[in-house]
């Protein structure tokens, strides 16, 4: 099953996902189709493998980030968003390269942000939705004078919903930098008072 994986890792990274096929697989691995379709039915099944181990890889990357984002939060506001914007869009990106066509059909059970938060919570961290609120009223002089809880939401959904759109519509844009100062600009000039806005 392993040489199944890496040899479908492989194809996707040196031939791309337009080789990849359980025949191509199989002979990359260096094993029969039959005892290919032994373990698994078609080629999705083994990419939802090779994409749980490769979320698993990149969780582990992620939970030292989890530090140097904690490390901003008493620092800025700005800052802090900065950073959650560019580890989200980096975590995206790199799991739509992989295969674009199969990341956006099967996002919905790949989903790294819930994994991320899944993550947070088992080493006894509060949710991003618990936090965030929290993160707010550290913040709460600089902010206009709305409900927190209410800001919280808003400006967590809108961040989502900025990422999401471009992952399906201009993925290229979540690595440019440009792209993410405007989705920073927006939630900024949601949440800051006007005198405060950038």
């Amino acid at each position: 099953m392993e040489a199944i994986r890496e040899a479908c890792l492989k194809i996707l990274e040196q031939e791309g996902p337009d080789r990849l096929t359980t025949a191509r697989i199989a002979d990359v691995a260096g094993v029969n189709i039959a005892s290919l379709y032994q373990y698994f039915p078609n080629k999705e099944a083994v990419l939802a493998e090779v994409y749980e181990e490769r979320m698993a890889e990149l969780l582990a990357q992620t939970e030292g980030e989890f530090a140097r984002i904690h490390a901003l939060t008493d620092l800025g506001l700005e800052a802090t968003l900065a950073a959650i914007i560019d580890l989200e869009s980096a975590l995206l990106l790199q799991l739509y390269r992989m295969y674009p066509d199969f990341y956006l059909q099967y996002q919905q059970s790949l989903d790294i942000r819930t994994r991320v938060n899944e993550l947070t919570q088992s080493l006894a961290n509060p949710s991003w939705e618990q936090w965030f609120p929290g993160f707010l009223r550290l913040h709460r002089a600089q902010l206009y004078k709305g409900d927190i809880e209410t800001m919280a939401f808003v400006a967590r959904r809108s961040l989502d919903a900025c990422l999401q759109s471009a992952l399906v519509e201009r993925p290229q844009a979540l690595e440019d930098p440009a792209f993410r100062r405007e989705v920073l600009s927006l939630v900024l000039r949601y949440l800051l008072k006007p005198s405060a806005n950038c």
